[in-house]
């Protein structure tokens, strides 16, 4: 069986590397569950932690098992990311256009890496084949899974069809493959988006005739209230995440008839 997390579990007494301690003790990010599936695997760096029930274990489990270590990792260094684009945003926001540029494209890439490295631990530890499967192309599966591609394992379906979800993916993809979207400003200085950032794909380009704005875009919201909220969102939603997770550990040991010690 799955270690279980013990009852007084104290994310403050974990050893963390200063990476992680950045994101836990100065940006203040709840990164409890985490720590707890950091724990349960026991970090997934030492694939001798793995005790098999029968025979030998495969060095394809043994790799898949290192590489639940590389994602989570990645889930909580691109989370502090996440919040660092935030404050870099809210800094330059009235004083260097491009810096807030880059640091709103960086705030949405990091939300893509959160993503994309929860969905290759969901993967790992729900699919029965992760350990082995490949593509067409004869690449393993877990190498190239992402958040767009993962398969609706039970437990997940649900919060995959979340509405903010959804619209900070389409943000994170349009800053990716498309060109900037337009700035606004209110009468007190705040900058604006248009709402349509957060369903739409491509813009109306920022130097097209203002009247042009006007009339595509009749909707706006502060782009540093929009950030905030996208920040607190993903940070509860890996904490949610992380939790499912936790059980799935067992199913990543049944899979493959072992137990992680």
């Amino acid at each position: 069986m799955a270690l279980h997390v013990p009852v007084d579990f104290d994310v403050q007494a974990q050893k963390l590397d200063v990476n992680e301690i950045i994101v836990r003790d100065h940006l203040k990010l709840d990164i409890t569950n985490w720590a707890k599936f950091r724990y349960v695997i026991k970090i997934g760096n030492d694939s001798t932690n793995l005790r098999p029930l029968g025979g030998a274990i495969p060095p394809s489990v043994k790799d898949s098992y290192r590489e639940l270590a590389k994602s989570h990792y990645e889930v909580v260094t691109s989370l502090g990311c996440v919040r660092l684009s935030y404050e870099l945003a809210a800094h330059f926001s009235q004083t260097n256009p491009l810096q807030l540029k880059k640091s709103v494209k960086d705030f949405y890439f990091h939300i893509g890496c959160v993503l994309d490295n929860l969905a290759r631990i969901i993967y790992i530890l729900n699919d029965p084949n992760s350990a082995t499967a490949t593509t067409k192309a004869h690449r393993l599966v877990r190498h190239w899974i992402d958040w767009g591609g993962l398969p609706n394992y039970a437990g997940y379906v649900r919060i995959r069809r979340s509405k903010t979800l959804r619209e900070m993916v389409n943000i994170r993809n349009a800053f990716t493959h498309s060109w900037s979207c337009p700035f606004g400003v209110a009468p007190n200085g705040v900058l604006l988006w248009p709402k349509a950032i957060r369903t739409k794909r491509d813009y109306y380009w920022p130097q097209d005739e203002p009247q042009i704005i006007r009339k595509k875009y009749r909707r706006w919201f502060p782009v540093l209230s929009g950030l905030k909220n996208d920040l607190e969102f993903i940070e509860r939603f890996q904490s949610r995440v992380f939790a499912k997770l936790i059980k799935d550990v067992e199913k990543f040991e049944r899979h493959y008839n072992l137990v992680i010690q």
